[in-house]
């Protein structure tokens, strides 16, 4: 095992900088980034939402919100942390590293606004039952654990076919 080059120790400090201040802008304002999992969330429903100020989006009959733990941060941050500490290592030079990394920042982004729809969505169903938040619980726990896994062998697998070209 060779010891991390002084680039990497810079490129891993970076990475955690920029989850530490992707946390806190998208923490600032809960409306703007809960807004494209209320628009499609009203598209696939039908339903209408009104924004509560330290809440999020409630649907108008009460049925469930969505609400800042919904935003999927912390698994984008997770996600993105994944990515760049178990593959950046299989890039080369500075400026593919980079690339890399802005790559797997927008990736993490976007699969954790996909997963968490999906997460809500599969849910919605569940809402009007007594036993709704340990089954939301389960059902997100279970598709985060999933989701990762997934993205785990996806980026494996591509790393091994890289080296076999």
């Amino acid at each position: 095992m060779t010891p991390l080059k002084r680039s990497n120790i810079i490129l891993y400090a970076l990475c955690l900088g920029m989850c530490a201040a992707s946390y806190i802008i998208l923490n600032r304002n809960i409306e703007l980034t809960l807004l494209p999992h209320k628009t499609v969330l009203s598209y696939l429903f039908n339903f209408n939402f009104i924004f509560k100020e330290g809440v999020g989006y409630e649907q108008t009959n009460g049925l469930f919100t969505v609400a800042k733990n919904c935003m999927g941060i912390k698994l984008f941050i997770n996600l993105f942390i994944m990515m760049v500490f178990g593959f950046l290592h299989n890039y080369t030079g500075l400026k593919r590293k980079i690339a890399a990394m802005a790559k797997f920042y927008l990736l993490s982004l976007a699969l954790a606004f996909i997963i968490t729809i999906i997460r809500i969505s599969v849910s919605v169903p569940f809402c009007t039952w007594d036993k709704f938040v340990p089954i939301h619980n389960t059902i997100s726990l279970l598709i985060y654990f999933i989701s990762g896994l997934i993205l785990y062998f996806v980026m494996e697998r591509r790393r091994l076919s890289d080296e076999k070209n």
